[in-house]
This record gives C-alpha cells, structure tokens and sequence, in this order.
C-alpha cells in the first residue's frame, strides 16, 4: 500500500521533472519560459501572440512566487528538495496554493481552449496530454479521472480542481491523483 508520504514524492517529483525542462536538477526561469513556448506553440499560438504571452506573464509569475516562498538559499532557483519543501507548505495552506497556481492554470486553459468555448474538448484535450509527454493509456485515465461529470469536456473548473487535487491530495484513489498517470 502506498502512503501518503511517498504519493506525495512520486506527485511532486513528475511534476518537478516536468517543469525542469532541461534537465539541470533546478526550477529557473528560463524552464518556465520554455514550457510556456512549447505549450502554447502545442496549441498553435505563435510567439508574441496575445495567448503565448499571457501564459509567458503567468508561468513568470508563478515563477517568481514559488522562488520567493521555496529558493531557501537564496541562489534565483529552486532545487528538488527545496520545491518538495515548498510545495507541502502550500498544500497545508489551500489559499496560498491557489494564489500560487491558479493564475497559472488559467492561463494555460485559455491558450488549450482554441475554439474560445469555455470547455476542453477533443483535439484541445488530446494535445494537452502530448504537452505533458503522456503515453496514450495515461491520458485516457488521466481524461476518465479529470471529466468529473462525465459530459467528455472538460470545464476551466474541472481543470483546476484536478490540478489542486494532484498537489494536495494524500489519497491515492483521488481522481486528481492520476494527473500525470498512475500514482
């Protein structure tokens, strides 16, 4: 049986390996950049397009929130201990998560809905699990897990919730745990 301890680890450290995108151990700015880039390029937005650069704005911003509240040494990046470290800080306190992560998220549901329709639907969905790097089985889970009400779109509030869900819950059955595949 899995404790909640060593969920935690596994769910931080795939979201940590999925932020560090070059791969140097560390969360700087420039990895926020490029995942901005390569999400919004994902969707077709081009740079400099109002949706690249909103979501730019707001990865930034989170940026420079979890290097405030996390970089415990000061040096402008956040280490893996330091953002598993930072990261049950801001599941212990829900509001200081959302204020974190919610900008953010939103962004990134506004350049993945396309169409302007409010909701995330077919393509829009299927290119969010490629932006993530997810292998075809732990997409569809992870689409079973975060269409809560089961109408096959997937609303700005279904999102975030799952999002909320994979960084606090300490249940491994929790549809928001299965995110980013299996817990």
């Amino acid at each position: 049986m899995t404790t909640a301890p060593d969920l935690r680890t596994r769910k931080f450290d795939r979201f940590f390996d999925l932020l560090d995108t070059d791969s140097n151990g560390f969360i700087e700015a420039d990895d926020w950049a490029r995942t901005a880039q390569a999400f919004s390029a994902g969707f077709g937005h081009a740079p400099g397009s109002p949706q690249a650069e909103a979501l730019h704005r707001a990865y930034q911003l989170v940026h420079h929130n979890i290097c405030t509240a996390m970089d415990t040494d000061g040096d402008g990046r956040v280490s893996r201990q330091e953002f598993h470290d930072g990261l049950h800080r801001h599941v212990s306190d829900l509001s200081l998560l959302d204020s974190t992560f919610r900008p953010a998220l939103d962004a990134e549901f506004d350049t993945a809905d396309t169409d302007g329709n409010g909701v995330l639907e077919g393509d829009e969905i299927d290119r969010i699990w490629t932006a993530w790097g997810m292998s075809d089985q732990d997409a569809k889970t992870a689409m079973e897990q975060m269409d809560r009400d089961g109408d096959g779109r997937i609303s700005r509030d279904e999102y975030y919730s799952t999002w909320r869900e994979y960084l606090a819950s300490e249940d491994p059955n929790a549809p928001g745990s299965w995110l980013l595949g299996h817990p």
